[in-house]
């Protein structure tokens, strides 16, 4: 009897979900292109590059990892694209690249403020 309780509170918890809140992305960036203001609604991303640079961020998080794009840029005459390793809720990390091509042309990072 005590072996079927624990079974069924284990599938209470499984099928419950966790009742920890996922992390909210939103805010004030920096990146190594400058500060990036950020929205996020579910697991999509969506942002501007604000004050010396401009641009667009696009962005979905799938796992511990942001795949993203950068369009309409001051610092780029080309459409960019790459990926982040979220590093906690404060850091995120990785490449970019000219969007098409591929050879990462560099490392990515965001800070959050």
């Amino acid at each position: 009897m005590r072996y079927a309780l624990v079974i069924l509170a284990g599938l209470l918890m499984v099928s419950c979900g966790s009742s920890e809140k996922s992390t909210d992305y939103s805010g004030t960036w920096e990146t190594g292109f400058g500060t990036l203001q950020l929205t996020q609604v579910g697991d999509s991303l969506k942002g501007e590059f604000v004050g010396a640079n401009s641009g667009k961020f696009v962005g979905v998080i799938r796992n511990d990892t942001v795949h993203f794009t950068i369009e309409n840029a001051s610092f780029s005459a080309e459409e960019l694209e790459g990926f982040a390793e979220i590093r906690g809720a404060k850091a995120m990390k990785g490449k970019y690249r000219p969007k098409g091509t591929k050879v990462w042309e560099g490392t990515f990072y965001m800070m959050k403020k």
